[in-house]
């Protein structure tokens, strides 16, 4: 991605094509100041959002989310951000684009030194969207820092589009005020309905599906397909291990078989042959157990 250069900005500003303005007709932008080698300046609105006193959790589902923020200003002697305190703002600036150029907001690393972290809850300026940009500052130190309005807490990089243009289409067009959560009806209703056990089903159903159409795929197909996955795998030891737990059983079956078809024998050879019994016959119990508890666990998740 190649990004303008400020002579380059100032001259689309020149023309016309940027459109950018304050939103406070005391403080108008200045394009000689806030233009730099590669970038556009942009300051913090007084305009904010903050979290009400005594508001314990933010609950995604809640149908009245706004209402846990309530509006303020950022005075002119400066706002004290408590550690971990999110601020809702956005920026002084209102800019339009024409629909060849995008844009990219960062934050300035002199907030970012401090602790503060200047989050753009939109950073990539879709084509043809007028607005301010929705800002997060949140303070990540452990003592308070003061923040105060009309500051450079961000700066805005544009870069050329290519391609079809497809302008904005959203609901955030002509937007110049902090916006608290909103979420959608569709996305409350979809969570709403979520839980873990039909989240597992879900996993399964598509798991046998995918097992269904390796199925039906031809031998030729299937030669060309990557490794057997780590569950595969994981069967494939299981079957070795039962088929040796079998072999060793009936081997010490078999030699058992054998010396007490010999014969007499001495006290240390009976205590050799009851011990060997025992084992084959544990190894023999635990293949059979094993067996019915993995069979019995495929059945379940497959």
């Amino acid at each position: 991605m190649a990004f303008l250069t400020g002579v380059e900005i100032r001259r689309r500003i020149d023309l016309g094509d940027i459109e950018i303005r304050s939103l406070d007709s005391n403080e108008q932008f200045h394009m000689d100041s806030q233009v730099t080698e590669d970038s556009i300046d942009l300051r913090l609105a007084p305009a904010a959002l903050r979290l009400r006193p005594g508001v314990e959790r933010l609950d995604y589902l809640h149908d009245n989310l706004d209402l846990a923020y309530e509006e303020m200003q950022i005075p002119a002697e400066g706002y004290d951000l408590l550690p971990l305190q999110p601020l809702i703002t956005h920026t002084l600036e209102a800019v339009c684009f024409p629909d060849d150029l995008i844009g990219l907001v960062v934050t300035r690393s002199t907030f970012a030194r401090m602790g503060i972290i200047v989050n753009c809850m939109a950073p990539k300026f879709a084509i043809g969207i007028r607005w301010a940009f929705p800002l997060q500052l949140v303070n990540l130190s452990g003592v308070p820092v003061r923040v105060y309005p009309y500051a450079p807490v961000a700066q805005l990089l544009i870069s050329e589009v290519t391609g079809v243009r497809v302008g904005y289409r959203g609901k955030f067009q002509d937007t110049y005020s902090p916006i608290p959560p909103r979420i959608s009806d569709r996305e409350r209703r979809t969570l709403s309905n979520l839980n873990p056990d039909s989240v597992n089903r879900t996993f399964h159903i598509i798991k046998r599906d995918a097992a269904s159409r390796n199925d039906g795929e031809p031998r030729a197909s299937r030669s060309r397909q990557e490794p057997a996955p780590l569950g595969e795998k994981r069967k494939i030891a299981r079957r070795v291990a039962v088929a040796v737990l079998g072999v060793l059983s009936a081997l010490g079956f078999g030699v058992c078989g054998n010396v007490l078809a010999g014969g007499s024998m001495s006290y240390w050879q009976g205590v050799s042959v009851f011990l060997l019994f025992v084992l084959s016959s544990a190894a023999s119990s635990a293949a059979y157990v094993a067996q019915a508890y993995w069979s019995k666990r495929d059945q379940i998740f497959e």
